[in-house]
């Protein structure tokens, strides 16, 4: 069937007052969307963390005067932050612990879908910085102040990181694993598929997410991944222009409003339960992990993971406990 599965709205009774939360990836599309969707809850200080500032205050200006949010008057902040770069993550970390005493609801969105080869300024192909790397250092660089925010709240902090069920699709990862280091596989021109790359990035954040989750105090943190399928966004504004062109009409027969889309990152990061910790969500039900996560194979791949990512880190920033 073309279409996709109907989704019902957030619950009506859900109260944010009091609660910070933050969105990447919110100048638009999805991250634009959620951010609008947790104000409405009167969600009292919002923080959107995107690369362009200027674009970012225009959303901001649109957030505070859109009628269903300005009675509430949220405080609504924008912070810069490029994930194509280390030194942005850190420099946006670093402030955002300054200026913001604590973090209620994170929203990892940031994402792209480049479908030629590129190299972001650290040496690493773009999509596997933005997608990847980049939200492993934020969450490095974040975690005791997430542990400490919950203290303060007295609720666990929600982090939801945007993934994708294309992570199992094609003949990417899942089906030809690298015998060698991974991040080397990912970063060579050579390996570089423009067919499955994006969601290989998916892959790699799926078995993060698998192996972090259970380092994890619940009670401090509870982390999962949601995919909303496909919405109707401007992910594939990377691509060349005839595969552009199919991508939107199927997009036009298929494709979920962004509001759904924002339903279902708010249900993962707000309706859904403890038991969600480390799970991966596909619309609202946790999804199974695929044959391949479970096989041999695929655990001693999320073992190599781990390990090359934190040597990675390790490079830029102090590990906490969890990350050992």
């Amino acid at each position: 069937m073309l279409g996709q599965p109907k989704v019902s709205p957030l619950p009506s009774d859900i109260d944010l007052s009091g609660k910070t939360a933050v969105v990447t990836g919110a100048s638009g599309g999805l991250g634009l969307e959620t951010a609008r969707q947790l104000l409405q809850l009167k969600c009292s200080t919002m923080v959107l963390a995107v690369r362009k500032v200027s674009k970012g205050e225009a959303c901001a200006k649109e957030l505070r005067e859109d009628p269903s949010i300005e009675a509430n008057h949220p405080t609504i902040k924008v912070l810069q932050v490029d994930a194509e770069r280390y030194d942005s993550i850190q420099a946006f970390t670093k402030t955002l612990k300054e200026e913001v005493p604590k973090v209620d609801i994170l929203i990892l969105n940031a994402g792209i879908n480049r479908f030629n080869f590129e190299r972001s300024p650290s040496g690493h192909e773009a999509t596997v910085q933005v997608n990847y790397l980049s939200n492993v250092l934020l969450l490095v660089e974040l975690l005791p102040y997430l542990e400490t925010s919950a203290e303060r709240s007295g609720s666990p902090t929600r982090v939801t990181w945007v993934g994708s069920r294309m992570h199992d699709l094609g003949e990417g990862l899942s089906k030809k694993p690298p015998t060698g280091p991974i991040l080397e596989y990912m970063d060579s021109a050579e390996t570089f598929a423009k067919f499955t790359r994006y969601g290989d990035s998916k892959l790699l954040c799926a078995i993060f997410v698998f192996s972090l989750a259970p380092r994890l105090d619940s009670k401090k943190v509870i982390l999962n991944l949601v995919c909303p399928g496909m919405v109707s966004t401007n992910l594939e504004s990377d691509l060349p222009q005839p595969l552009r062109f199919l991508v939107v009409i199927l997009k036009v027969m298929r494709a979920r409003t962004v509001e759904v889309g924002g339903w279902l990152i708010l249900n993962a990061a707000l309706v859904a339960g403890e038991n969600s910790q480390g799970k991966h969500l596909g619309d609202k039900e946790i999804l199974k992990k695929s044959k391949y996560l479970q096989s041999e194979t695929g655990l001693k791949v999320q073992k190599k993971l781990w390990d090359e990512t934190m040597v990675e880190m390790k490079k830029l920033a102090t590990l906490p406990s969890e990350f050992h």
